[in-house]
């Protein structure tokens, strides 16, 4: 781009902010003013066009508040209307096909995108990748590796770029040029990995098993420490140079340092069955898509936004691909839009091996926008599927805890715990989590049965312990057992403001009013906005002799919105004093 080029770019872009800015004071003025009709126009637009602008004006704010709050399809909606009245501002441009990728809307985007990469041929960024996508899918090979090869990646495309551009090459049928692609990754720190896992690949797509081998032969000396893809190709490598009982054993022993892991249990299920075992990615799209979606799953927590662009190509490479479902839905999950990510869930296939997961999750996101009937109805279903399994029920135990709903959760862990043939340590929850729904309904005999069975599978647990032993505290019952079993609980964690409030509490019914003041204080710092926190604090300012700071922290405590209970004693303790409250409750 030349420096006239430039600068007439910035001068659009200028002017369309400039007249968007204007409108936000143009909307200010009565709808009906002849001169607010004059200032828009600058005497020269009709009131249709005026209008018009307005509407384009509009589109483009909304699509702001839109992108703030990830509503992405909306975004995309909005961009793609303003882009009709600007259809060459770059800055709009980068805007819509980043919506669009958003909102997986991979070829409007991919539209969008080559105008980018006209001006910065010689950078390899979101936009390339975008374009280099589309043709992959559309087995345009010479044009995707022509795209990925500029020596400038930006950002995560130093890693994903090279990988592309190897898949690419494969699929144009040069196996030694895709290992050649791949070289650039031994330049990046910590990428020896994804060098090693996609040549591996590569290698077997070829027949060159034995190449395969000796690249991760390295990675899985150490079975525990392995990633789960390593370990399936190594297998499917050792399968090829016909040593089965080699990819038996290398499964096997995965399985024993990590049970439970599906594709495992399945890769080992096949291999007893039938001695084979599916390829890892049946070409180069499915490699592609699985290099977008393992980056996107890496970078999720970090970079939310970029790891949805590489997940939202990852499945557009390979529509099979509900591993790369899955990430989209956590990922959006994350952003707070629990309607895109059951949309995201909703297109897992039913045969899949992620179909209950993906069922569980839609089952979360519905609680989590607070549409309980539609929850609990997925999950009744599902517990009736498959009778033997007490995931279903656990959730809809864990949904009624949440609404305060008890009674209604203790229903659904004694459905639970009767589908247990046989009780094992993974199931301390379960009597957790019962014990508090009996607890707080005042079945205290049952509960505290269900905490110590809780504590008989899973010894020193930290918030086992804390909700037994304030229990009892708090009842007057077993104070030095109590203490002791808090005292445990808050070594284990030291800055959980819940934990260290019960140490406080202890305390203070033991009548250390002064060392309840300083642990409670400490509470206070790591949970300031917890209304029971404050309260028990107000308590122990008013026995040690500062009542006017207690006052304070019971008022304070008023204010974090308490429930009925704690809010009639905290105004009960402002009205007559904490003397006469507990005297009253002594009495009663």
């Amino acid at each position: 781009m030349t420096r006239q080029q430039r600068i007439a770019t910035r001068h659009r872009t200028a002017k369309f902010l400039g007249r968007t800015a204007a409108v936000a004071l143009l909307a200010a003025l009565p709808a009906t003013s002849p001169s607010a009709w004059a200032d828009r126009a600058n005497g020269q637009v009709e009131l249709g066009e005026a209008s018009h602008q307005d509407t384009v004006f509009g589109a483009y704010m909304a699509a702001g508040h839109a992108e703030a709050v990830h509503d992405f399809q909306h975004a995309a909606d909005l961009l793609d209307r303003v882009l009709e009245a600007e259809p060459d501002d770059p800055l709009l441009q980068r805007r819509g096909m980043l919506a669009n990728l958003h909102a997986g809307r991979v070829e409007r985007a991919a539209q969008l995108a080559r105008p980018q990469i006209i001006v910065y041929p010689s950078e390899v960024d979101i936009a390339a990748l975008t374009l280099a996508t589309t043709a992959m899918r559309d087995d345009d090979w010479d044009r995707a590796v022509k795209i990925l090869k500029p020596a400038r990646r930006i950002a995560l495309a130093r890693f994903s770029s090279p990988i592309l551009a190897a898949w690419a090459e494969f699929g144009r049928g040069n196996t030694d040029a895709a290992i050649e692609s791949l070289e650039a990754l031994r330049t990046e720190s910590q990428a020896q990995g994804l060098h090693d896992f996609h040549a591996a690949l590569i290698f077997m797509a070829a027949g060159r098993h034995a190449e395969a081998v000796a690249l991760l032969e390295s990675q899985t000396a150490n079975l525990e420490a392995t990633p789960i893809g390593v370990v399936r190709a190594m297998a499917r490598a050792k399968l090829g140079l016909g040593q089965r009982e080699a990819a038996d054993d290398l499964l096997r022993g995965y399985d024993a340092l990590n049970p439970g892991v599906t594709f495992i249990e399945d890769d080992i299920a096949d291999l007893s069955d039938d001695g084979e075992l599916t390829p890892i990615v049946l070409g180069p799209k499915e490699g592609a898509a699985e290099a977008f979606i393992d980056l996107a799953r890496q970078v999720r927590d970090q970079a939310p936004l970029i790891a949805l662009r590489y997940a939202r190509l990852g499945v557009f490479l390979d529509p099979g691909n509900d591993l790369g479902r899955m990430v989209i839905a956590a990922i959006l999950e994350r952003l707070n839009r629990h309607d895109a990510a059951i949309v995201a869930l909703g297109e897992v296939d039913r045969e899949s091996v992620f179909d209950w997961e993906a069922r569980m999750q839609i089952a979360d996101n519905l609680i989590s926008m607070k549409r309980d009937e539609d929850a609990i109805r997925q999950l009744e279903a599902m517990a009736e599927e498959r009778p033997e399994d007490i995931d279903a029920l656990d959730r809809l135990g864990y949904l009624m805890r949440a609404r305060e709903r008890f009674a209604e959760g203790t229903e659904y862990y004694d459905r639970a715990v009767d589908r247990l043939d046989q009780i094992g340590d993974e199931h301390w929850r379960l009597f957790y989590f019962r014990g508090i729904t009996l607890e707080r309904t005042k079945r205290w005999p049952e509960a505290e049965a269900d905490f110590r069975k809780s504590l008989e599978l899973k010894p020193d647990d930290p918030y086992v312990l804390n909700y037994l032993g304030y229990s009892w505290i708090d009842q007057g019952i077993n104070i030095e057992e109590g203490m002791e079993m808090i005292r445990t609980a808050v070594s284990q964690r030291q800055n959980d403001g819940n934990i260290v409030d019960s140490l406080g509490w202890a305390h203070y019914r033991l009548g250390n009013y002064e060392e309840a003041v300083v642990q409670l204080e400490r509470a206070i710092q790591l949970r300031p906005s917890e209304p029971v926190i404050n309260d028990h604090l107000g308590d122990a300012y008013w026995k040690v002799g500062r009542k006017l700071e207690a006052t304070y922290q019971w008022r304070h405590a008023l204010s974090l919105d308490p429930d009925d209970s704690l809010r009639e004693t905290i105004l009960r303790k402002l009205e007559e004093g904490l003397d006469a409250v507990e005297a009253a409750s002594g009495a009663n």
